[in-house]
């Protein structure tokens, strides 16, 4: 079987290249075209380059895969709203559907976000029957994934192959940019000020790839899966991240008060400079929210593993050093 994945040059992307090989499928890879493609380097696979939005480009990546994994999306969090976002992170899925169907493509993974999810507390956290909570969020990013998933469970009621995962906040290796790990970066270069009262679901990528990959064999088309694994505070997870870089954990909780006169202060200032804010008031708002999720559906059925965030932290750092990110 082969497999197109789209965004593979991407923290989450590597990790399931690595994995769809592991499996014995052959990969085809869909990037950008000025992408450098430095964490797919000596890996054995067929790489495309082209424009999720060029229709032509991705009708050739298609041809000839019998599965899809969709990771490429835009993560832009400012400006929250955005047609580009939606472009992206819709209207190329509809696309992207339509040509498969056409190909005659037998599995589409898509990689949607927890966030599509209602969120909770610690003693009652989120499910895959927990309703979405777009209101919480105001974000183009979480509404055009959302919107995206209820196409793609709407098309596998007539019939498509597809199936959702939807990760919590991952820490891994391949992190070039870097994404979700920047809070763990600026930290241990000493650019965090404090850490906020919020709680969120954390996961290593590697294990949030396992379950994209099983994916292609377990799990019945119209299904949604929770990727995720511990939920913990962001002290907690601070906490973590210097014990495993051998360093003392010196920060304080700041004020809920005033994160949010922080966020808001920023995104005025950024509406008026054109520079993203470091913190906006929407995100400042996240920061201070309990979001907390049930891996439990993708661990029974697509036997998603639960390596420790300890061990994700570690695989992160390893990564950074080795490519000059963190001495």
């Amino acid at each position: 079987m082969k497999v197109l994945i789209t965004g593979a040059d991407g923290m989450l992307g590597s990790s399931i290249c690595r994995e769809t090989l592991d499996q014995g499928y052959q990969v085809r890879v869909f990037v950008l075209p000025n992408s450098p493609c430095k964490t797919l380097e000596n890996l054995p696979i067929e790489v495309y380059r082209g424009n999720l939005l060029d229709e032509n480009s991705m009708e050739k990546a298609i041809e000839g895969c019998d599965a899809v994994i969709n990771v490429a999306a835009s993560t832009q969090i400012w400006p929250r709203r955005s047609p580009m976002i939606y472009k992206i992170n819709y209207d190329a899925v509809v696309s992207m559907v339509n040509l498969a169907k056409k190909k005659g493509v037998q599995r589409f993974i898509q990689i949607g976000t927890a966030n599509s999810f209602g969120h909770g507390g610690p003693e009652n956290p989120g499910t895959e029957e927990s309703p979405f909570m777009g209101n919480s969020y105001k974000m183009d990013y979480v509404d055009s994934k959302y919107k995206a998933q209820q196409f793609l469970l709407k098309e596998a009621e007539e019939g498509f192959p597809a199936i959702i995962i939807n990760p919590t906040y991952m820490i891994g290796p391949f992190d070039s940019g870097p994404s979700s790990g920047k809070m763990i970066l600026a930290l241990l270069q000493g650019k965090l000020p404090g850490y906020t009262s919020g709680m969120k679901n954390f996961v290593a990528s590697k294990d949030v790839a396992i379950a994209a990959v099983n994916a292609l064999k377990w799990g019945d088309p119209g299904s949604c899966f929770i990727a995720g694994n511990e939920n913990m505070t962001f002290a907690q997870m601070f906490q973590k991240a210097c014990h495993v870089n051998n360093v003392p954990f010196k920060l304080k909780r700041v004020p809920n008060a005033i994160i949010y006169a922080v966020g808001f202060f920023s995104s005025a200032w950024a509406r008026i400079s054109g520079v993203a804010p470091k913190l906006g008031y929407h995100m400042s708002k996240q920061a201070t929210m309990k979001q907390c999720y049930n891996p439990s559906k993708a661990r029974d059925i697509l036997k998603m593993p639960s390596t420790p965030i300890e061990e994700a932290i570690a695989d992160c750092l390893s990564w950074w050093k080795a490519n000059e990110y963190l001495k």
